[in-house]
């Protein structure tokens, strides 16, 4: 508008050249007394030659006082001595000045001026006078710094929230941010909100509202650097602030959603999941071994009784009593004493009900449980699994403990077979209406003649010295599939080592079927 003025009032000037300076500037403040904005012409040395009405209300001056006097008459003194040199040297040389000063009203009262001044130039394009455009923007400044000041008072207490906060709009484009959501934004690929919103999908209602304070949860990454958050939404709504909205005001739905990062809790709760699984696992394991050993021990001591009880029956007949047999009598009641106290020193099996058993989940929890001793073996354990893996009935502890023997299997034959390969894969796959797991290693392999044998409590490939090898593991592996209806047996395997193939039914079978 200035640069628009300006040319309007230098044409004035060229149309009315023929009159006097004084006549054209009569008629120039003419038009420039009309004008619904305060303005001023000055002379070269900024004394006023004249002031338009609202020019007089702004200052509180009567138009004829100020005719003649300096515009540093309205200085209040406190603008910078740079702004007034910035000022002078801007319009001196030929250009035009926008800026701001602290001006004094005629009572003395301070007031904010915005101004813009330009030069007036001649028909020989000398310039003669100044004009300016004269604005009291005060209250426009002050409700400006307040609502700076709401905003910076609003995100000084918004950053001090340990949790991350933003404010989306209708169309969910974050308006509003704390500083630890900003931290959270640049730990992502993505807008955070962006992210919770996208995991929130079948948690809206109906019409992709939300509750008020509705929360869920938040998973971002995979692995070790997977991040849980706790996401929590409110909705505020804004009332439009146009002239149509006065009566019947058009509402805006906003969003507050925090973001409260829990990942230290979740995983300090999937470690002490971990260790009490690994004791649970370790106390199933001990009653598991402790049964076997049982069992197999009054197995091998039944045999000699047997043999004695025969020999008996051959030197005595019927009756088993015998002078020359004394020994042997006393020998073979104290076998089946024995006996008798061991079956009575065998733990009794907790009872577990039958319940669906996620197959990939006892694998990954069986491969966590082994992560310590697979790392200092330098052993690398790769998973592959059926993503798409029915559930079966079963009793998950016993299968757990079976999955753990054979992953424990394979690391100790790695150890003993001291090759420079060392790799472990352990499968899943749905065959039929039955699920295959495998577990392969790179040890030293069983021979085809060994690999029923090896069943066999108290047998091992393995030498009599190698540390934890008690021969009972692989007959546990046994008894719990043989509980479930399903069959174990080792196979060759490309890793050069075997492979411990289980097959369970989804439902477990009754006798005869």
């Amino acid at each position: 508008m200035m640069n628009e003025l300006k040319s309007t009032l230098e044409q004035a000037f060229e149309d009315l050249a023929p009159l006097s300076e004084n006549q054209i500037l009569s008629q120039c403040f003419s038009v420039l007394e009309q004008m619904p904005m305060a303005m001023s012409v000055s002379d070269l040395n900024a004394n006023f030659m004249f002031v338009n009405k609202r020019f007089a209300e702004i200052t509180g001056y009567e138009q004829k006082d100020l005719i003649g006097k300096n515009h540093s008459l309205l200085s209040y003194k406190t603008t910078p001595k740079e702004v007034y040199q910035g000022l002078w040297g801007c319009i001196s040389s030929g250009g035009s000045w926008q800026g701001r000063l602290v001006n004094k009203k005629k009572n003395g009262q301070r007031y904010l001026a915005e101004l813009s001044i330009t030069g007036l130039r001649n028909q020989q394009g000398n310039i003669t006078h100044y004009m300016s455009v004269h604005r009291d923007i005060s209250e426009r400044h002050q409700q400006q710094t307040i609502a700076a000041n709401q905003k910076l008072m609003v995100e000084a207490v918004l950053n001090t929230a340990p949790v991350a906060i933003a404010l989306l709009d209708q169309s969910h484009q974050v308006v509003l941010d704390n500083l630890s959501y900003k931290t959270l934004r640049s730990d992502f690929s993505d807008e955070p909100v962006a992210i919770a919103l996208n995991q929130s999908k079948g948690k809206q209602e109906v019409d992709g509202s939300f509750n008020e304070g509705q929360t869920f949860n938040v998973e971002v990454g995979k692995g070790k650097r997977k991040r849980w958050f706790s996401c929590c939404v409110s909705t505020v709504n804004i009332s439009g602030s146009e002239v149509d909205d006065y009566f019947v005001p058009k509402v805006s739905r906003y969003l507050v959603i925090t973001l409260s990062e829990v990942t230290k809790e979740r995983r300090r709760q999937a470690q002490q999941q971990l260790s009490e699984l690994r004791r649970s696992t370790e106390e199933s394991e001990a009653l598991h071994s402790m049964q076997e050993a049982l069992h197999a021990a009054i197995h091998q001591i039944q045999g000699p009784i047997n043999m004695i009880d025969s020999a008996l029956q051959m030197f005595c007949g019927v009756s088993n009593s015998c002078a020359r047999t004394a020994a042997m009598q006393a020998g073979l009641e104290a076998g089946h004493a024995a006996i008798a106290q061991l079956e009575s020193a065998l733990p009794r099996k907790p009872y577990e009900a039958s319940q669906s058993v996620n197959i990939n989940q006892l694998v990954h929890e069986v491969t966590e449980l082994s992560s310590d001793r697979l790392l200092n073996r330098s052993i690398t354990m790769q998973l592959s699994l059926n993503g798409t893996l029915p559930s079966l009935t079963g009793q998950p502890s016993r299968i757990r403990v079976a999955l753990k023997q054979l992953i424990d299997n394979a690391i100790e034959a790695i150890d003993y077979g001291k090759k420079t390969r060392r790799e472990i894969v352990c499968s899943t796959q749905l065959v039929d209406d039955e699920i295959e797991v495998t577990v392969e290693d790179s040890g030293p392999g069983i021979k085809k003649e060994l690999q029923l044998k090896v069943f066999e409590p108290f047998y091992s490939t393995k030498p009599n010295n190698n540390s934890g090898c008690r021969g009972v593991g692989l007959s546990i592996v046994q008894q719990v599939v043989s509980e479930h209806s399903g069959t174990v047996q080792y196979l060759s395997t490309s890793l050069g080592g075997c492979k411990a193939r289980i097959v369970l039914p989804l439902r477990s079978r009754k006798r005869g079927e």
